[in-house]
């Protein structure tokens, strides 16, 4: 028997409102405790029962399948008072049209059955236990992958091929058993000319392997979703956390099979997981939409982002490849110009701010400045917060500073004037050297390298010395704010900062990450691995950098209320 239907509308109670094709990805993200599970428990509730959830208000489902082709489906078991008995359940038949009538109406216990696949992470477990036998007569009988694998060697053969995929071992169905239909992984035993499947001598040897039942989670979790995305016909696919128990790799694997087997169906996902997300996305991205759900003290909220823009967001290599896509998983997101950065600003917060003010943020880096805005952007389209930490000289060009202050949600031609300002001071500093004072003395530089032999190290620290004092934001890269004079310059620019920083861009202002530490020696990792070693808590000469980043956890706190 089956039914065809499709959940068209999701009303959630944050007012958002989702309009659905019969053959979308739904994927349902947010940190922890934001609803995720519930959504799907919502969904299931509010088709069998009608009854409003935790997160959703409502689900509108539309009717395929004729109720005329229901009740002859369903006529072999009407019995007595036109009763219908099967599969455990009774129900008078007159209940079907009002099941199976209005949008809003929810389809009942037994119908719901027969629409819905629904895999929690509990039922997928318990999911691998050996099922009974069944009668091939019955049109309902078989209703567990196993036993729709027995009746369909084909079948099971593909669902084989893709087990052996994740885990190097066959997935064998036992045909011979009596009780249960079990199933066996290792390698398959060759059927030898004297035999086949249900030969004594070919079933001694397929029960020599392992038992599917007694493996481990995450190959029993793998098997149920396998099974069921494979042997289901249903319409509509509740998944939650299908990468419980499985290593990044296998997660990956199991979403793209459950995108490439439900081209017919619906699919919707909870998941706390970047592979799950990368695995849907790899080869299917145009049926993909992200639901992001979180829960605040002032209530919940829901925020869509279409597969249009998932799929545009996917073609970008550095969200593809990297690992911003956590940052959807988490209360919010700093992001840094590097790696390095992040491990230093991380542990800063960590060890600085007090018990329970300190939200669960995500460290991310872009890969340089240009990039920033791209990142930015893709995150907050999700509602992610989100704060930017940058160098000094990210004042020095318009260009990616304005991009940056638009992904953050501000008005460049506001902080413009500010910034004109400081970077006119900043370029008209007499502390650096001219063009024609650095064409002179480069010139008599490489004149000092002989031909044909390596550059000593002092002339290509000689080279490198005047190339940093050929540029004013060098000189305002290491200095930040005490670069700039007395007086009117440095009220603009702690304005710009100011400004800056509202909106959740946060510029250095003692120039760079290692100003705020010149007691420490080097720059970048090395410089952070030495730096670590000081009590970030209480050290003196950190203390410019624990306010900065007290200001960075206050501003993403702000947005979290």
């Amino acid at each position: 028997m089956n039914i065809k239907a499709l959940i068209s509308e999701i009303r959630f109670k944050s007012g958002l409102s989702l309009k659905l094709n019969e053959n979308d990805i739904v994927v349902v993200i947010g940190p922890n405790n934001s609803g995720k599970s519930a959504a799907l428990k919502d969904m299931l509730a509010a088709l069998r029962d009608g009854i409003p959830g935790v997160v959703l208000e409502s689900v509108t489902i539309t009717r395929l399948t004729p109720l005329s082709e229901l009740e002859r489906d369903l006529d072999p078991y009407v019995g007595a008072n036109d009763q219908i008995n099967v599969q455990n359940h009774s129900f008078p038949k007159s209940v079907l049209a009002h099941w199976w009538e209005g949008p809003r109406r929810p389809v009942g216990p037994f119908l719901v059955e027969r629409i819905v696949s629904n895999l929690s992470t509990r039922e997928r477990l318990a999911d691998c236990d050996p099922p009974p036998p069944f009668d091939r007569r019955q049109g309902f009988s078989a209703t567990h992958p196993f036993q729709h694998f027995f009746k369909d060697d084909a079948l099971e053969a593909r669902a084989s091929d893709l087990f052996r995929r994740a885990f190097k071992k066959d997935f064998i169905i036992h045909r011979g058993a009596s009780v249960n239909i079990p199933a066996y992984i290792g390698g398959r035993p060759k059927v030898l000319p004297d035999e086949d499947r249900i030969s004594g001598s070919y079933l001694d040897r397929l029960e020599a392997l392992d038992k599917l039942e007694t493996q481990g989670d995450g190959m029993r979790s793998f098997a149920s979703i396998l099974g069921r995305t494979l042997a289901e016909s249903k319409p509509i696919l509740l998944i939650d956390e299908p990468e419980a128990f499985l290593h990044p790799p296998q997660a990956r694997l199991i979403a793209d099979i459950i995108a490439a087997e439900s081209t017919e169906r619906q699919t919707f996902i909870a998941t706390h997981s970047r592979e799950i997300l990368q695995g849907l996305l790899g080869n299917h991205a145009a049926r993909v939409s992200v639901v992001r759900l979180t829960r605040t003290a002032s209530g919940g909220s829901a925020v869509h982002l279409p597969s249009a823009d998932i799929a545009a967001l996917w073609k970008d290599p550095i969200l593809r490849f990297s690992n911003v896509l956590d940052g959807l998983f988490h209360e919010a997101v700093v992001v840094t110009e590097a790696d390095a950065d992040c491990r230093f600003y991380e542990s800063l917060a960590q060890c600085t701010t007090p018990s329970g003010q300190l939200p669960d943020i995500h460290y991310t880096y872009s890969g340089g400045k240009d990039r920033l805005p791209v990142v930015v952007k893709a995150l907050r389209k999700l509602g992610v917060p989100v704060a930017t930490i940058a160098d000094f000289d990210l004042l020095n060009n318009e260009t990616p500073l304005s991009l940056i202050v638009e992904a953050h949600g501000g008005d460049w031609s506001a902080i413009k004037p500010n910034w004109e300002a400081v970077k006119k001071t900043v370029e008209q500093s007499s502390t650096f050297v001219g063009a024609d004072q650095f064409k002179t003395q480069m010139t008599d530089l490489l004149k000092l390298i002989p031909s044909g032999t390596a550059v000593e190290k002092s002339i290509l620290s000689r080279i490198k010395s005047l190339a940093r004092n050929a540029s004013p934001w060098d000189h305002a890269k290491r200095s930040g704010l005490t670069s700039l004079p007395n007086g009117e310059p440095t009220r603009r620019a702690k304005a710009l900062l100011a400004d800056l920083n509202a909106i959740g861009v946060f510029v250095v202002p003692d120039g760079e990450m290692e100003g705020f530490c010149r007691d420490v020696s080097g720059h970048g990792p090395r410089w952070v691995e030495d730096v670590l070693k000081l009590d970030l808590a209480t050290d003196e000469t950190l203390a410019n950098a624990r306010r900065f980043m007290g200001e960075v956890v206050t501003h993403l706190n702000g947005k979290l209320v």
